[in-house]
């Protein structure tokens, strides 16, 4: 079993973006999807994950997830959320040097008749709290995806900063 790589991007100085989209999944494989040292140019920043149709963004609000949190400076949490349009890596992201690095599974992501789910690992630290959380998902919909876009609330120079960087992988 190894990684075979289907599509990257690494954000650069004076590139700094809102979305990005990684294409390239077409075969019922189990994909990998990473992203490290993902910092945003302003306090309060999210990033979510949603599959592609199309090369568009499907936000239909049939994602459950069930995630634990665990930090540093307080007890952990548990959440179930059914209807959400994304799957969080996280929220209340501050500016650098603070960061977050992810993996994720991605199952039946290609299959119009299964439905699409993920297993994520989250590690972040937003200056407050050293923070590693785990996330299952299911998109209760049978619809072939392939891609993932992948965003931040921030904007115009505060999206996703110079280093940020995502990897889109097929499992062989």
């Amino acid at each position: 079993m190894g990684l075979e790589q289907i599509s990257t991007h690494t954000v650069t100085t004076g590139n700094e973006v809102q979305e990005i989209i990684l294409s390239g999944i077409n075969s019922d494989n189990v994909h990998f999807l990473t992203g490290t040292n993902i910092q945003v140019g302003g306090s309060g920043g999210i990033c979510d994950i949603n599959p592609t149709t199309g090369g568009s963004s499907d936000t239909t609000s049939n994602i459950n997830v069930a995630w634990i949190d665990l930090k540093s400076g307080g007890s952990f949490q548990k959440f179930g959320n059914n209807g959400q349009t994304d799957w969080r890596v996280t929220d209340g992201m501050n500016l650098a040097p603070f960061s977050a690095s992810f993996f994720m599974y991605l199952y039946n992501m290609n299959s119009s008749s299964l439905n699409s789910n993920i297993l994520m690992t989250v590690t972040s630290f937003n200056g407050s709290n050293l923070r590693g959380y785990q996330q299952g998902g299911i998109k209760t919909e049978t619809t072939a995806h392939d891609g993932i876009r992948i965003n931040t609330n921030q904007t115009g120079g505060g999206g996703f900063q110079n280093g940020t960087k995502f990897t889109l992988y097929k499992v062989v």
